[in-house]
């Protein structure tokens, strides 16, 4: 009997240095397919004419447009095709700086056999994950619910109705080990598709999307009061994933997981837990004297394929490295860890001059494989290094960063750079770590001088708000913290770009690409940059990035609060783009916030910053019918406890009426060292804010300088403590909610 292949078998490829393993099908006849003669291109034609992908906006399905598969974007133009001919649906999910992508691109999408068996029995989709997470994030989650696990590429075999009956990540081209190769596996998907006809599979795929949506209404409709006991609860669990010896989460492959950082320094900040602390400063110190840091440039790798943190999967992306440098940031205050600010500073310098756009946009990031095979643009040998900077300064650059002779299997023979600890550096060097920085300070240049000559690896050019929104907190909360004025610029430029080029004041678009829309945008692009404009506005005191932010979750509540699960869908009210066939609750933390619960926090800060009760009620609920998947599944809530977290800590708002000059910043200078999470701070001119401003923010209205002096107005959810022009007053109605580390 035909092995039933609704049981995924997935690996998460582009987590993974090595192949994945493929399921083992039992072997079945090679069958001929029907063949559509309408339309039908040979492999050959269809490489030299390019697919249909063409003229689409993204870098990676550009990356395919001349492969021989008969590629289709996601669109009715494919769906249409596949109802017409009765053919399951080929769906390929990836992105642009994905390693085990191109593998499989080279393996099986540029081979003429592969291509013409697909070409003749199914419609073959590509999608972006980066362009549309909507997609990805459906059938992500349809293959976790048979019980497989998930990475990219993504491959899901669909019936015509879009319904999954088989998945799986990345296969090799020819068979090995007694396990099918990819041909093989098309030719029992589509035997399997013929034998029990579309309806049939389509049954079982259909239940399987019963099962999420029932998951989703489940997670999302059991309220539960919101208290430190959940969080506790969720930091319990997550014990055991904890790597004592190395940091970080697992014990293989070792992923930054930056909202998971960020909520185990909140967690901290609150609570003074030391297991938390000593886990948090463990996986920050190994991860900046990793192979998975660019020593050179400051800014981070997706991962690194060993425990170690030593040799890493070489693509960067903005948004772990945004929420990085915040990560390091906060930390180092919070500590007084000043290695720590460095490094988050270092990231942030290189976003600047490396990653942002003319038009204040920043890039998504850059490839793991570049013209040399992958790593070579970033790896060293102890030749190389003599050469560009000496053999003295050579010989002691590669004891302190290990560069050897031998190198890394992985990269045939070339060297990851990382840091040794600060006692391997006073025993083999007699240094300090500040005179090792010092050193690394002094040769980086020429390094860069001549690495920056070899070919680079690939930029994805997409700007896409939700990332940009990262970057625009990072980038303030850094500026206003550190009182340093070019990342409050650089934040402003940011802004800019997300208010200018992709919002309207009605719909914000996913972002844009060499100027042009590429596509209507989903939660997180409305709620990241929101949070983010409210950063901005206590870094720079301007109000219409109030405005813009209150807009924006007007909006969000409008198109994608959902008042029966008391949460928030991931597509915007009776929208689902394309025919996708279930509109989801947009919750899980991965690698960055989830839109449901950045929109969460975004409605608990905007409420209680401007008095709107029913905002503030809103978000509150929604937190408490979140509250039970952080307890009960913490390593996808990281961003989740970080709303929780600002829902149970004691925090005020803080008013700050008077003009520039030095009386106001003596006010202002309580409120600049502080966390969102426990002040949200306000500025409004010594007249007040003007009426278009308290028409929004009521908690604003008649709060003004008084007696022609700086006045601070300190509340708790609109109950207002008395103001005062006097900053020892202030730094006294304050104390309750400073955390350790801050003045």
């Amino acid at each position: 009997m035909r092995a039933h292949l609704l049981a995924f078998a997935v690996i998460a490829a582009c987590s993974s240095s090595e192949p994945p393993p493929t399921p083992r099908l039992v072997p079945v006849a090679e069958e001929t397919a029907p063949t559509a003669n309408d339309g039908y291109r040979t492999p050959t034609q269809v490489r030299e004419q390019g697919n249909h992908l063409l003229e689409q906006p993204s870098p990676y399905l550009l990356q395919h447009a001349h492969n021989p598969v008969e590629w289709y974007p996601w669109g009715e133009e494919a769906l249409a095709r596949a109802r017409e001919l009765n053919r399951p649906i080929f769906l390929s999910i990836g992105y642009s700086t994905c390693h085990w992508c191109h593998v499989m691109e080279e393996e099986s999408f540029e081979d003429d056999t592969v291509a013409d068996y697909l070409n003749r029995n199914f419609v073959s989709i590509k999608v972006d994950r980066e362009q549309r997470p909507d997609i990805d994030a459906l059938y992500i989650a349809a293959v976790r619910q048979i019980g497989g696990s998930t990475g990219w590429p993504l491959t899901v075999m669909l019936t015509p109705e879009l319904v999954p009956f088989f998945g799986g990540t990345y296969f090799p081209r020819h068979g090995r080990g007694g396990r099918p190769g990819f041909l093989d596996i098309l030719r029992q998907v589509r035997g399997q598709f013929d034998e029990e006809g579309s309806d049939a599979v389509a049954e079982r795929g259909r239940r399987v999307f019963e099962q999420i949506e029932a998951r989703a209404r489940r997670m999302s409709g059991t309220a539960t009061p919101v208290s430190p006991t959940v969080i506790d609860q969720a930091f319990r669990r997550l014990a055991g994933s904890r790597d004592p010896q190395l940091g970080g989460f697992g014990s293989r492959q070792k992923f930054p997981n930056a909202p998971l950082l960020l909520a185990e320094l909140r967690y901290f900040e609150r609570t003074g837990n030391t297991m938390a602390r000593d886990h948090l400063v463990l996986t920050l110190q190994e991860m900046m004297r990793g192979g998975i840091r660019d020593h050179l440039y400051g800014t981070f790798h997706r991962y690194a394929v060993d425990r170690r943190w030593h040799v890493p999967h070489f693509e960067k992306t903005l948004y772990d490295n945004a929420q990085l440098a915040q990560v390091y940031i906060e930390a180092g205050r919070t500590l007084s860890r000043p290695d720590f600010v460095r490094v988050g500073q270092r990231v942030l310098d290189d976003m600047i001059a490396h990653w942002q756009q003319p038009d204040g946009g920043i890039v998504v990031g850059f490839d793991a494989d570049d013209p040399g095979g992958e790593g070579f643009y970033y790896t060293w040998t102890p030749a190389e290094l003599e050469r560009v900077i000496g053999a003295e300064d050579a010989a002691t650059f590669a004891t302190m960063y290990g560069v050897t002779p031998g190198g890394e299997r992985l990269l045939e023979g070339r060297s990851v750079l990382h840091r040794i600890s600060a006692a391997a550096l006073q025993t083999h060097l007699s240094m300090s770590e500040a005179q090792a920085e010092a050193f690394t300070d002094r040769v980086r240049a020429a390094m860069l001088r001549v690495r920056d000559r070899r070919a680079p690896p690939s930029t994805d050019d997409k700007e896409l708000a939700s990332w940009n929104g990262l970057a625009l907190i990072s980038l303030s909360n850094a500026g206003r913290w550190l009182n340093e004025p070019r990342y409050v610029q650089a934040a402003q430029r940011v802004a800019r770009f997300v208010l200018e080029h992709c919002w309207d004041g009605r719909v914000m678009q996913r972002g844009i690409r060499q100027g042009e829309n590429i596509g209507e945008g989903f939660l997180e692009d409305y709620a990241i940059p929101a949070l983010g404009l409210l950063r901005l506005h206590a870094a720079d005191g301007d109000p219409r990035w109030l405005r813009a932010a209150h807009e924006i979750a007007t909006v969000i509540i409008e198109r994608f609060h959902d008042a029966s699960l008391n949460t928030f869908m991931h597509t915007a009210r009776a929208d689902v783009p394309d025919g996708l066939p279930l509109r989801r609750p947009n919750l899980d933390d991965g690698v960055l916030p989830s839109g449901g619960n950045a929109a969460t926090l975004l409605l608990l800060e905007l409420g209680a910053m401007g008095g709107d009760r029913d905002m503030y009620e809103m978000g509150e609920r929604s937190a408490r019918a979140a509250a039970p998947r952080a307890a009960q599944g913490p390593f996808s809530s990281g961003f989740l406890l970080v709303a929780l977290d600002h829902l149970v800590a004691p925090s005020r708002e803080v008013v700050i009426a008077g003009d520039e000059g030095p009386a106001t910043e003596a006010l202002f200078s309580l409120v600049r060292p502080t966390l969102a999470s426990r002040v949200l701070p306000v500025r409004v001119p010594a007249s007040g804010a003007s009426a278009n401003l308290v028409s929004r923010f009521s908690a604003l209205r008649g709060k003004a300088a008084l007696n022609g002096q700086p006045t601070a107005y300190v509340c708790e959810i609109g109950r207002c403590e008395l103001p005062t022009n006097d900053p020892a007053v202030l730094a006294r109605q304050l104390a309750p909610v400073l955390t350790p580390g801050t003045p």
